[in-house]
């Protein structure tokens, strides 16, 4: 059984199986909270969320028709203006999934990057 601070989608982790992706993991809340915020523990749980979901994104992108090249510079782009904004201080375990969030605003910004 999950901790309270993280979130299984058995669902996403085989439709990510079955297509070759590589699946997003279990959200670990404690790490998004802790990011929220200007501290070095703060930019420490940022690095680990990107370096966590940096390759699921990547594969979304991969899946949406970006060749490899382009997929790893929307990639690096994405997590740059994700960021730049500050975006993952809006998320909240009780609005829904981070995955869910990150694929949401994946299908935005690629439109801008």
């Amino acid at each position: 059984m999950p901790a309270d601070d993280q979130v299984v989608s058995l669902t996403t982790l085989d439709r990510s199986a079955r297509s070759g992706g590589i699946a997003f993991t279990t959200t670990h809340w404690g790490v998004v909270l802790e990011a929220q915020g200007q501290s070095p523990a703060a930019e420490e749980a940022l690095e680990k969320l990107c370096r966590t979901y940096w390759r699921p994104v990547y594969g979304f992108i991969r899946r949406q028709g970006a060749r490899p090249a382009e997929a790893e510079d929307l990639t690096q782009g994405f997590f740059s203006l994700l960021l730049e904004r500050h975006d993952f201080d809006a998320v909240r375990k009780e609005k829904g999934r981070l995955r869910s969030y990150l694929l949401t605003s994946g299908q935005k910004l690629q439109w801008y990057l």
